[in-house]
């Protein structure tokens, strides 16, 4: 298996952690998690906009399977849709299976038969299903009506958006922690309550200051270094938020534009 994750490009990302996710929030979605670790259930449906920590939170969980000493496989449909659909074969063999950007195949009724069947071949070897998408399944464009249905029959959260501080916090201290960072609290201060709100966001901002002081210690970092970090906060803030934006004038479009009839695969 872990020769497919290489060869497919496939594998697990190991910097995310569900300690990242301790903020209240997250409490309702950790919790079926754990069902989901046990066995308890055997899907969960994620949907949230952009940036809400979706593929965070996925990577995540594939981790903590993986720490239970489970196999599990994370696949982005946004990077899998243009090549041969047949990388969705023999994947029923990993303990978990999730899979980010659903909301891609709207175009593709060739990804929907392949989704589904996938799905169909999971549940027969009694394997677990993660899904994730910009939207609940039932407002998901697809002609499939059937795999529509498989993808409603789990249990579905909503992610936070990322408004509350608390949630952030904890992500931010967390990764912070888990990566071995330390940040002025002036800088952190102002992530927190000026930069943006959303998780995958956040995280990019994060990502972008960090080189400022990857060379620097503690007791060397100047005032201007400083200032360099929080107009650079600023900057980033704001090119998120005309990105969200155009994102959130994209779906609306989407949206408006569909009405299309579903057609039944019967199986």
């Amino acid at each position: 298996m872990a020769e497919a994750q290489l060869s497919l490009n496939l594998d697990v990302k190991h910097d995310a952690s569900l300690s990242d996710f301790a903020g209240p929030g997250w409490m309702s979605i950790i919790d079926a998690v754990r069902q989901l670790h046990v066995g308890l259930i055997g899907q969960l449906y994620l949907f949230g906009s952009p940036a809400t920590g979706k593929s965070h939170l996925l990577s995540a969980i594939c981790e903590s399977f993986i720490e239970m000493d489970k196999s599990a496989i994370c696949l982005s449909l946004n990077e899998l849709i243009h090549t041969d659909v047949h990388v969705l074969m023999s994947l029923e063999n990993f303990d978990l299976i999730a899979i980010d950007d659903l909301e891609v195949l709207d175009q593709s009724t060739q990804w929907q038969e392949a989704l589904f069947h996938l799905i169909n071949r999971s549940r027969e070897g009694q394997r677990q299903l993660l899904f994730a998408a910009n939207r609940p399944a039932g407002n998901l464009p697809f002609q499939l009506s059937d795999l529509l249905t498989r993808l409603a029959q789990s249990p579905t959260f909503q992610v936070p958006n990322g408004h509350d501080l608390a949630d952030r916090q904890a992500l931010l201290q967390s990764i912070l922690r888990r990566r071995g960072w330390q940040f002025d609290d002036r800088i952190t201060d102002h992530l927190l309550t000026d930069g943006p709100h959303r998780i995958g966001a956040m995280m990019e901002v994060l990502n972008y200051i960090q080189p400022m002081f990857s060379n620097l210690g503690r007791s060397n970092i100047s005032k201007a270094v400083i200032s360099d970090a929080l107009r650079t906060i600023d900057e980033q803030t704001l090119a998120a938020e005309l990105a969200d934006i155009t994102q959130e004038a994209k779906v609306d479009n989407d949206a408006s534009g569909q009405d299309q009839q579903t057609m039944p695969l019967d199986f």
